[in-house]
Parts: C-alpha cells; structure tokens; sequence
C-alpha cells in the first residue's frame, strides 16, 4: 500500500510547481521582443506612447502607429498597442489581430526598428533598437498577477488537503485553481512590450478566460451545498464546466468579448442571490449563519473593488481604474474570507469581525461620497475636500458606528459593579443548593444559552468548542464545569468576548468564595475562642464558687467571672484597653488572691504613670490569662510565703517577673516536661508572640513575660530562652 503523504509535503510539492510554472513564465517573458517602447492609457479615449523613458505623443485610440525595419512594415491602432488589451470582434477579426502579432513580433527582432507615429499633421519618428529583456523591464502588474496565483492557488490546495472528504473544500481548490490559471496567464499575457507571438497570446487569453470563468463559478457551486446544501454537488460541478465552457468560446472569439465580462458580472450577482438563499435556510444554524455571515461580508468587498475597478469600465468603454495586478488585493480578500469560511476558521471571531469590516467599509464609502459630492458637486480643490471630508466623517462616523455597534452586538445584560454585586450574592448564599440554583440564573442571564449541561471533567479556564457552538464554563459556586450550547437562544456563536467574560466571573466568583470560606473560617475560630474563654475562665470560677462556704469568697469569684464576661464582651466589639487600666486591675486581683492563701505580695506601684498605650483583646487577654496561670501555679504548688512583681515597659515591649519563695524549679518551659498549666501559658504567649522564661531564682522560682507592645512592628522575634 503506497504510503499517503503528509498534508505539509504535499503543499510543499504544489508550492514547488508553482515556482517552477512562474519560472518558465518569467522566461519566455524575458525572451519577448524589447523595443524600449511603451503605450498606456493616458485619460479618457488618449494613449501616451514613450520611448526609452521619453514621452513621444498623445494619441487618440484610433490614431495608427508604424513599425518598420528590413523584416518589413506594419502598423496598428495605439490601443491595441496597450499591455491589457484584449481583441475584440468577429472570430475573423480576432484571428487577424493574432496574425499581426506574428508579424509585429518579425518586424521588431530586426534591428533598428523605426517608430512613427502622427500627431495632427506632424510625423513623429524614432529609430529603436532592439535589446534583451531584463528583470527590472518586466511590469508590477506581471509580479503581482504571479504572486496572486501562487497564493490563492496554495490556499486551496491546501484547505482541499486538510478537508479531504469535504466536497466544499474540493470545489473551492478548484476555484483557486481557476484563479491560478487567470493570474499566471495573464501575467505572461501582460508581459509583452507591444507585442508578442500571436499564438501565445491566444492561448493565454484563453486559460485567462477559462480560469476567471471557472473560479467564478466553482465559488457559486461552492455556496450552492456550503455551508447548508441547497442542491447536490452536481449541480454545481455541471456550473462549472459550463463556465469553462463559455470561457473557451468568448477565447476562440465565438461571441464578443463583452459576452465575457457580463457572465462575470452574472456570476457576482448569482453568488450573491445564493448568499440568500444560504441566509434564509440557516435561519436555525448559528454556524452556517456565521459562515454566510463572514463570506458575505468579505466577498462583497472584494468583488465590488473588483466588479467597479475592472468590469464594469470594460463594459462602459472606458478605461479600467488600474492593470490586471490591481486584482491581488480584492481577490485575496475574497478567497482569504472565503478559505476561513470553508474551514471553519475560528468562525466566533469571525463572526464579529465581519460587523467590523462593514462599519470600516461604511466609512470608507462616506468618506469616498463626501470627497466626490464635495469636488464634483461645489467645484472645492482636491486636497482641501479631502480635509473637510475627513473631518465632517470623523465626527459623524464615530458616533454612528458605537450605536450600530451597540445594536448588532446587543446591550450588556450587567454593568461591572452589578456584576459583582450579583457574583457576591451568590457567593454568600445560604447554602450550596442555593449557591448552584443562583449560580445558573447568573450564566442563563448572562449568555441565554438554549441548553445548559453539567460536565464531569475539570477544567481549569473557560473554552470555546464546536466552533463557537459551545462554551465550557469552570467550576464554580459548587456547582461542577457546565457545557453551553447556542448562545443567545441560538441567535449567535460563542466568541472571545464571551470567554473573556466568563474567565473575569469565574475569577470573580473564585475570589469572592475564597473571602467567604476566609470570613465562615473567622466565624468558627471567633466562636471557639469565645468557647474557650468561657470554659478556661468564667465556667471555672463559677465551678469553683459551687464548692465555698464563704459568702464574701462566693460573691469575689462572681465579681471576677463578671470581669472576664466583660473583657469577653471588649473583645467582640473591638475596644481597646489602656497599659495601665490592665495592669491596675490585675495587681488589685493578684493581691486579693494570694490574699486568701496568707502569701504577701510585693508590687510596687509605678513611680510614673505608664505611657499611654492601648492594647487589642488578643494582647491583653493572652497577658492576663498568663498571669493568672502563674498566681495558680504559685497558690497551688509553690508553697510560698512571699511573692515578687516587677514591670518594666518601655515603647516596644512589657516585661512581667513573677519571683517567689517556695520551693523552686529547674525545668524549662520549651522543654515539655511540665504540666498543663505551663503548656497552657506557652501556647498563649505564642500566639502574640511573646516569651516565657522559667527557672530558679536566689529564693525560689522566678517566671520572666516579655510581650511585644506594637505587633505590627515586632522586628526579629523573641526565641525560647531569650532574656531580656
């Protein structure tokens, strides 16, 4: 079994070919008869004739010009003299002009060639000589014609390749073909001086003939079964042999040549009634809808430059507004727009593109009908009408163009800060079934799909599939990935705009769930500490006052517990309390405790009032809950008579040490061979970054708190074992 080639190879071979065809055309181009001479139309019904660069004459069409040397004599109208001319006539008269050729051509490789040509009642004449064509001799037209078959022919070729069993894509490669063919021909055609061998130049007008019937067609039998089928393949197939049917007739000079250019025209108008034919029955097909949409737009302008520039003038006797090389752009535009279409290139961006070409179209052509009301109509200059026109279109046109743009893209469904008030809603909805059902409305309402699926896969951003049929929506809400089809009930393909606003809501939507599971993390973590206070604090005092016989002790620990409900209740609303308030109430409940075990306590009151610095509840709490820690320790275990209190504050930090004179330890508390209680004053100074420090002292125990005072601004934080 032959082994199939790779679509880039076989392109690669074709591009090949084409090098090879250009080649040999650019040959025997070169080996063309070379006078030095040229004749091109100089404004209506008027041929300018140089020589070597200099202006001979201007001649009427009609007015004959003379070649004579040793190989004999002849002479011919001065337009059919000009590089685009193409016979015209009875089929006799066609073969005469070709048989002059042949003769031209005799008189002109003789050398010297004498040129005449009258003016009114004056001869003009010029003794030329003829000489080897050069590269630089050959005209733009003929570069251009042979760059655009090459281009267009490629770009079929290679869609055929790529969409092998696509009948579409066949018959659109044959319609580049076609173009190749008309291009390549007529850039041989173009290529002569004044003349060239009449049987090449017949059949070079014939492929040029052929060529642009068939590439017509085959883009009318193309859009006869693309991209909804109207009628079969065939129906198409038997248009475009009938084309080239009538193309070999208009270049055997069977019928007139205006015979030619009116097919082209029919075929334009024929294209463009398929066009609505294909509009009407895609009605229900947002894709097909896009591609008709697309090739619509763009081969509408491209033929109108086309069908304007170079038909239509041949059929009014005029002129044509530029060559044949002229045709490279509106055919790329053309078939460029029609390849995209055929592949399904992309099609959602197309989709918009097409709006925006015919705005950009729209203020072209009002530029171009203000510029010619205001020469043609009010005899303003040229350069001055161009200015008023740019400036009178400019401040119409734009306005214009945001309103029509507004209406074919249709209004926004939310602004940006509706948008994130609506994507908030439903981040913080009450539960996850609330959070899903909210965050589909937010989707329907958005892009009105008509069918919204979930999707067990995960994916990561939102994508486009089917062409632009599809649109995959991220997780999101709680709620899995989602797969919308048919954008706007159907109406329309899903585009880029459409991505780009579905990544900005599900970032939205991401960022707004992360602040809720950070707010609901809050919440549990408030409670809990709540929770514990409560239990480490208020229900422990109230437990202990269950088991007392005192009244005055009894109503003490109640006093105390309605002291921790309050620093509780501080630290809900987020008050602040003074260095000084706290340092005063927990010597006062220092003293009353060790008070009730017969241990005296030294604290001295601060020679100067400390500066004024307030403390946040996490502070305060942590220090007083630590120093209680410490007066238990003392009252339970110590065994001690006397107890020390020293504080030092300074701007960054307070230090708290507690000496006693009981029995004494030696262990340190980051060593974790110690009770609970300790564990307990660790974990806490921990949390705002604090230290505690345990060991002997001369006496007994001595317990160092060192807590910073300006958390925002600790600098390098205390370790374990650290001393002031």
């Amino acid at each position: 079994m032959m082994k199939m080639r790779s679509p880039g190879t076989m392109v690669g071979f074709f591009a090949y070919g084409c090098a090879a065809i250009a080649a040999l055309i650019i040959l025997v181009a070169l080996r063309m008869p070379a006078l030095g001479v040229s004749f091109a139309p100089d404004g209506p019904g008027f041929i300018a004739a140089t020589a070597n660069g200099v202006k001979l004459a201007r001649l009427r069409r009609t007015d004959q010009v003379t070649f004579e040397s040793q190989a004999g004599k002849t002479s011919e109208k001065a337009e059919q003299l000009t590089p685009d001319f193409s016979p015209t006539g009875s089929a006799a008269e066609i073969g005469a002009w070709y048989a002059r050729r042949d003769l031209l051509v005799r008189v002109a490789s003789a050398s010297p060639v004498t040129l005449g040509v009258r003016v009114g009642n004056q001869l003009v004449e010029v003794v030329l000589h003829p000489h080897q064509r050069k590269l630089t001799d050959l005209s733009v037209d003929v570069w251009l014609l042979l760059g655009q078959g090459c281009v267009i022919g490629l770009l079929g070729i290679w869609i055929a390749i790529t969409r092998p069993r696509d009948w579409g894509a066949r018959i659109f490669a044959v319609a580049c073909l076609g173009i190749l063919f008309a291009a390549f021909s007529g850039a041989l055609y173009d290529a002569r001086e004044v003349t060239a061998d009449g049987t090449l130049l017949r059949l070079m007008l014939g492929f040029n003939f052929i060529g642009s019937d068939i590439s017509s067609a085959a883009i009318v039998a193309l859009f006869l079964c693309q991209p909804m089928p109207l009628f079969r393949p065939r129906v198409g197939i038997a248009l475009i042999c009938a084309a080239a049917s009538a193309g070999l007739v208009s270049a055997l000079g069977w019928l007139p040549l205006a015979f030619f250019y009116e097919g082209l025209v029919l075929l334009s108008v024929a294209f463009f009634g398929v066009l609505v034919l294909q509009w009407n029955h895609s009605r229900a097909d947002p894709l097909a809808r896009a591609t008709v949409r697309w090739v619509g737009v763009t081969t509408f302008l491209g033929t109108s430059i086309l069908v304007t520039a170079m038909a239509a003038p041949k059929l009014f006797g005029v002129p044509s507004f530029g060559g044949n090389g002229m045709s490279f752009l509106p055919l790329f535009v053309v078939y460029g727009g029609i390849a995209f279409g055929v592949g399904r290139y992309r099609l959602f961006d197309l989709d918009r593109w097409s709006y925006q070409v015919v705005l950009g179209a729209m203020g072209a052509l009002a530029l171009l009908a203000a510029d010619t009301l205001l020469i043609g109509g009010l005899g303003v200059a040229g350069p001055v009408a161009l200015a008023i026109s740019v400036l009178f279109i400019g401040y119409l046109y734009f306005p214009v163009r945001l309103l029509l743009w507004r209406w074919i893209v249709g209004p926004s469904p939310l602004t940006d800060s509706e948008l994130f008030q609506v994507a908030a809603e439903v981040a913080f909805a009450a539960d996850a079934s609330d959070r899903r059902r909210n965050w589909r409305a937010l989707i329907n309402r958005l892009f009105d799909p008509l069918e919204m699926a979930p999707l067990a896969e995960i994916f990561e951003a939102p994508c486009i599939r089917d062409d632009g049929v599809e649109l995959v929506i991220p997780a999101a809400a709680d709620e899995v990935a989602l797969l919308l089809r048919h954008r706007s009930k159907g109406r329309r393909l899903f585009g880029r705009a459409q991505v780009t606003l579905a990544r900005e809501l599900v970032d939205l939507m991401r960022r707004a769930e992360r602040t809720r599971d950070e707010y609901t993390r809050g919440v549990i973590e408030e409670r809990q500490r709540i929770a514990r206070d409560l239990h480490d604090d208020v229900s422990a005092r109230l437990l202990t006052s269950l088991h007392r016989d005192d009244v005055s002790l009894v109503r003490s620990d109640v006093r105390k517990a309605m002291s921790d409900i309050r620093t509780i209740v501080s630290s809900m609303t987020g008050e602040q309390v003074a260095l000084d308030q706290v340092m005063a109430d927990l010597r006062y409940e220092t003293a009353e405790r060790l008070s009730t075990a017969n241990i005296h306590l030294d604290w001295p009151l601060p020679t100067t009032a400390y500066d004024v610095q307030l403390l946040d509840y996490r502070i305060y709490k942590n220090l007083i809950s630590s120093h209680r820690e410490i007066v238990s320790n003392i009252l339970q275990h110590s065994k001690a008579g006397h107890v020390v209190v020293t504080v030092e504050v300074t701007e960054a930090r307070l230090r708290i040490v507690v000496e006693d004179d009981g029995d004494g330890v030696s262990l340190d508390v980051g060593r974790g061979r110690v009770g609970n209680g300790l564990r307990n004053i660790s974990h806490r100074l921990d949390q705002i970054e604090g230290l505690c420090v345990l060991g002997p002292s001369e006496r007994g125990t001595r317990v160092d708190i060192i807590i910073p005072l300006n958390p925002g601004n600790r600098g390098v934080r205390l370790g374990a074992g650290q001393m002031a």
